[in-house]
């Protein structure tokens, strides 16, 4: 059975089977993706969205790994973090473009716990007076990275751990990424079967996205990369399990005994 691409929030558009649900991320957790992201993505959309940064790649590229990649760092949503190293090569002198009016619908969106986006951001464009580039620019860095992250691979025991959930509680994918593209993967990794339903970037925050999944079910896990996906767990009242960066094989293995005991 396809999985499911649920509306904007909603809830009701799979069939809960299970008391039980674990949510997934994605990209860094399952698939070794994030590398990709920020190495032959979100980098080198940059300059062609923004020329005037071309001369600047090495520059780019190396604050996009501190931010992002480096150990230690807690990579964000992407408006979010182009909002920091907007900031970061403002004050190496890059010539950054004046995206103030964008960042300020971003910080509006922040707070309001509204889904990232670029349909978001399209919606908000009268009301605060920015450019399309920002969304261009995650159009474009889309596209790069889907092209790019064709061959990533699957995490080691990812894979074998989640098919042994699969009968015993709902699995579903919970990511920052939009949904179609993440199906795609899904689809080229044959992983697409073992998941109930896919809620990516499109459907809400991944906070709304655990708050949700939590009245919807008598419990839930998060098994997630990195400290900012557990502080999101957190903050929505969900326990977690985080997935090592560096050490996914080792983690995964870890996971495998928590969760078999969480669903039973």
């Amino acid at each position: 059975m396809a999985i499911v691409i649920p509306q904007p929030g909603d809830f009701d558009a799979w069939k809960r089977s299970h008391a039980a649900a674990v949510a997934v991320d994605w990209d860094g957790t399952c698939k070794d993706t994030m590398g990709v992201k920020w190495k032959q993505g979100f980098n080198l959309a940059l300059p062609k969205v923004w020329p005037a940064l071309g001369p600047y790649q090495r520059q780019i590229d190396e604050v996009c790994y501190c931010e992002n990649l480096a150990p230690g760092a807690r990579s964000a949503q992407r408006f979010l973090m182009l909002r920091k190293m907007m900031g970061i090569w403002k004050q190496m002198g890059l010539p950054v473009p004046d995206l103030s009016a964008f960042f300020r619908a971003v910080e509006q969106v922040e707070r309001s716990g509204q889904s990232h986006g670029v349909a978001t951001y399209r919606r908000l464009q009268g009301e605060f007076g920015y450019d399309d580039s920002p969304m261009r620019w995650s159009d474009l860095s889309d596209e790069l990275i889907a092209r790019a992250s064709r061959t990533a691979p699957i995490f080691p025991n990812c894979r074998e751990v989640l098919s042994g959930l699969t009968g015993r509680a709902d699995l579903l994918v919970v990511c920052a990424a939009k949904s179609q593209a993440v199906r795609q993967d899904l689809v080229n990794d044959r992983m697409e079967d073992l998941f109930e339903a896919l809620l990516g970037q499109d459907f809400l925050p991944k906070k709304g996205c655990l708050t949700g999944l939590a009245k919807k079910y008598d419990r839930v896990i998060f098994v997630a990369d990195g400290k900012a996906d557990m502080d999101i767990a957190a903050a929505a009242g969900v326990p977690s399990f985080e997935i090592r960066t560096g050490d996914e094989a080792a983690s995964w293995l870890d996971a495998k005994d928590m969760l078999a005991r969480f669903v039973e």
